[in-house]
């Protein structure tokens, strides 16, 4: 089945009007509420299924279920990895309490599309956002470490997922001119 397309942001990539999200297949004891637990089977089918039906992205991060979404779709892809675009986050970090912080460092960063390539069992990511923003931390430092990893062909596209309007303004204004923005995702 073929599904229409239609470039994603600033980049070349054309992607289908409806992807598939993950958040619920990384479902682990501390998020049942929400979804409650998840079939790693029927995960890796259900991803496949759409990629049978045409849809050809996958929107994923480390914070869902503390890398079990990515893992989940790391598995789903493999033989097909080239029939999806992932999208994956950095930046919120777990804390010792099981809670979480955001920190876009530029070594944090580094450390996490390192641990998400390998979840993946992939040598990039197609769309890597910073999962919100960090206070603590020049927006400009996290851009240009993403912009290293897209040197480094590690990643293909820059991103920046569930700011808030004022932010998401603020934080696109600040990234460096040199840079060119791949996307901006935000909640309705």
């Amino acid at each position: 089945m073929k599904l229409s397309s239609r470039p994603l942001g600033d980049s070349n990539l054309e992607i289908t009007p409806v992807g598939v999200g993950t958040a619920p297949i990384g479902s682990d004891r501390s998020w049942y509420i929400y979804w409650g637990e998840t079939d790693e089977k029927t995960a890796i089918e259900t991803i496949r299924t759409a990629l049978d039906l045409g849809i050809n992205w996958i929107d994923t991060a480390p914070f869902y279920g503390w890398g079990r979404a990515e893992r989940i779709v790391g598995k789903a892809l493999k033989g097909r990895r080239e029939d999806a675009f992932i999208f994956t986050k950095c930046g919120t970090i777990r804390d010792r309490d099981g809670g979480s912080h955001m920190n876009l460092r530029p070594e944090t960063i580094r450390r996490e599309v390192e641990e998400s390539l390998a979840r993946l069992q992939t040598d990039h990511i197609d769309l890597y956002q910073m999962h919100d923003v960090d206070p603590d931390t020049p927006i400009e430092d996290s851009w240009r470490e993403i912009y290293k990893l897209i040197d480094e062909g590690k990643v293909r596209y820059a991103g920046l997922s569930n700011p808030s309007h004022p932010t998401r303004r603020a934080r696109h204004e600040d990234r460096p001119r040199d840079l060119p923005a791949g996307t901006v995702q935000s909640p309705p």
